[in-house]
């Protein structure tokens, strides 16, 4: 047995991947844009999963309230960009994968070099004004969108397949961030990130695979301290601009 086929075997033998799940794993393209709490997690489990490119994006540096959570960084990287620190913990996890690490704003302006060439979007972001310019592109370009948003303990999901679903618009349309609270004025559990992010990546995988998301046309609240997972459906809005841009 190779080495890759026996990195992979305990992955190969289920029902639901075997050797053809495997190839498409690793042709697959799959975007983490924020590489904070959420992404950290998610980038680790795609790079170890075997997707063939990765690509990371964040414009900001290591700051010391990092590093409770986030735990691709070391007390030494702070000041250091993420993104260049995370691609350079994140390869010898598996030298296959291709990692484009990308330190950008993520604005109208940068959004469409991101997304357009990638199969799946996966949301590390902790702002909705930046999300709703990655649905925006997401929608424009047909790629999936898997948005995840955590505080304290309980947590959000939904995986958001342009002209089909309900689209980050039509169910969180016209949030001001000025309003809502934040890591840094109530917290977040580190353990919660770990649920989330892992959800985020298994939604990831199975569109890779070609298997239907559990959560396209869901919308699934977690809620760590009474250990709660509550599903609701979330229907698209006829008049959605967004959606209206989908191909």
């Amino acid at each position: 047995m190779s080495r890759i086929s026996e990195r992979y075997q305990r992955f190969v033998v289920l029902r639901d991947v075997g050797k053809e799940g495997l190839q498409r794993i690793r042709k697959s393209k799959v975007a983490v844009i924020g590489i904070g709490g959420l992404g950290s997690i998610s980038a680790t489990k795609l790079v170890t999963l075997g997707v063939d490119h990765l690509r990371i994006v964040d414009p900001d540096v290591v700051d010391a309230t990092n590093l409770q959570r986030q735990f691709l960084y070391r007390e030494k990287d702070i000041g250091q960009p993420k993104v260049h620190l995370a691609a350079r913990r994140l390869q010898p996890l598996n030298p296959e994968v291709t990692i484009d690490s990308i330190e950008v704003q993520l604005t109208k302006d940068t959004v469409d070099d991101l997304v357009k060439d990638m199969d799946v979007i996966i949301d590390g972001l902790d702002r909705f004004a930046p999300r709703y310019i990655l649905n925006d592109a997401c929608c424009r370009y047909n790629v999936p969108y898997i948005f995840a948003g955590a505080l304290g303990a309980t947590g959000n999901l939904t995986t958001i397949l342009p002209g089909r679903t309900a689209c980050l618009e039509c169910i969180y349309g016209g949030v001001d961030d000025a309003q809502q609270p934040t890591c840094h004025s109530i917290g977040v559990y580190p353990t919660l990130l770990g649920v989330v992010a892992n959800i985020q990546v298994h939604e990831a995988l199975r569109i890779v695979l070609g298997h239907s998301p559990r959560l396209a046309g869901h919308l699934l609240f977690v809620d760590l301290n009474s250990l709660r997972f509550d599903q609701f459906p979330i229907a698209r809005h006829e008049d959605c601009v967004a959606c209206k841009n989908c191909k």
